[in-house]
């Protein structure tokens, strides 16, 4: 499938609309690219928009393991394998150079899964295959596992980075929280607490352990003591649950999550929060940013978060930003892809040329740059875009 050609006038006028520079600056030029690991990627050379369309797609994950299927309704023949998020293992103990997919379902009793592959094409193979001698390719398992008809317990929406001050990796991940009366009955314990977002961390990928972030404090408002790092809150946005976020490294160092709020009644919208460690989160003022009724004529069905890109610094300093979000229609969820441009992640110019051709799953889109293919793997897909950047 060919890319059509994108204008250039178009493209200028979106830069000009944000105020940003025609040509590209000498910073620009000599750049040095952003590590693919801080999930910031770096499209800070792009001479054109960014395509709506890709060249390639192509599945890279198969429901071929027990756990990969609802428990509660067990006999149903379906699955929501995907929401995956990528890594290279290039950093911490025993880096070995693979590309390692992290992936889950959202049906219970779901936990976080991992293949891996020697290139950022694949094939992917699930850890279990690499091992015999592992029960499942699971490398964060809920509690309840294998679980039972009507219990909603699961682990799904997964999201690595890299953080080089700790020397670590790091997980986000949602949980379902069992204690959400008692979360919702807590004073000190914000919005309802159905679905909040956990933390877990490892010295070293290719050991497929992880520790998840627990606080016993928290033992009788969060199940199994684990510490939400972005727990639901009392703005009714995110009043029921916080939950598939993207989580990145932006290029001067503060982390930003590419928010997904769900409210008591309503569909979600998106928003954002920033951190200094990764740890310790704090929401935007404006939250939600992007919703039905913003401004910009999006769809009023359900928005789900993508990704975050870096297109390099205004003359006056600021940096701008690609988002990277999908919008269904009311009539029905089918996400599709939608770009907006920003400085601040307050206000948001919409991409003039509307949405995306390509498809995109339930979950964040993990996007990975290697040269001038830029690789989205999004549900159970994997599709390359071809960049247009000089060679």
């Amino acid at each position: 499938m060919k890319s059509p050609r994108i204008s250039r006038r178009l493209f200028l006028w979106t830069l000009l609309l944000l105020g940003l520079p025609a040509g590209r600056t000498e910073a620009q030029k000599s750049r040095r690219p952003l590590d693919n690991n801080l999930r910031c990627v770096d499209l800070s050379d792009l001479k054109k928009a960014l395509p709506l369309t890709v060249v390639s797609s192509k599945r890279i994950l198969e429901a071929n393991e027990a756990w990969e299927k609802s428990t509660w309704s067990p006999g149903q023949n379906r699955s929501s394998l995907g929401y995956p998020s990528l890594v290279r293992n290039d950093h911490g103990r025993k880096a070995d150079g693979k590309y390692y997919l992290y992936f889950a379902h959202h049906d219970p009793t779901s936990g976080i899964g991992c293949a891996v592959a020697d290139r950022i094409g694949g094939p992917y193979t699930k850890i279990k295959a690499l091992d015999p001698a592992r029960e499942h390719s699971m490398v964060l398992v809920n509690p309840h596992y294998p679980g039972k008809k009507g219990d909603p317990s699961h682990f799904s929406s997964p999201c690595v980075a890299w953080c080089e001050e700790e020397k670590l990796w790091f997980l986000y991940f949602h949980y379902y929280n069992h204690y959400h009366g008692a979360w919702k009955g807590d004073p000190r314990s914000p919005g309802q607490g159905n679905q909040m977002t956990a933390l877990a961390v490892s010295e070293d990928l290719a050991s497929h352990r992880w520790r998840i972030v627990r606080d016993e404090a928290l033992g009788k408002v969060s199940v199994h003591d684990i510490l939400p790092v972005l727990p639901t809150t009392k703005v009714p946005w995110m009043e029921s649950a916080s939950s598939y976020h993207a989580i990145q490294r932006l290029p001067g160092g503060q982390w930003l999550a590419f928010l997904r709020g769900t409210p008591v009644k309503g569909l979600p919208t998106l928003g954002f929060a920033t951190s200094q460690n990764g740890r310790e989160w704090r929401w935007g003022k404006n939250n939600p940013i992007l919703h039905p009724d913003d401004g910009g004529k999006g769809y009023r069905g359900i928005y789900r978060p993508g990704f975050v890109a870096y297109l390099g610094k205004l003359r006056s300093g600021k940096r701008k930003y690609l988002l990277v979000w999908t919008e269904s229609p009311a009539a029905g969820d089918v996400p599709q892809p939608r770009y907006g441009y920003t400085t601040d992640f307050i206000k948001v110019v919409r991409d003039p040329r509307g949405h995306a051709k390509w498809p995109a799953g339930d979950g964040l889109i993990s996007a990975w740059r290697e040269g001038a293919r830029l690789y989205l793997f999004a549900g159970k897909e994997l599709h390359v875009m071809k960049l247009p950047v000089s060679r």
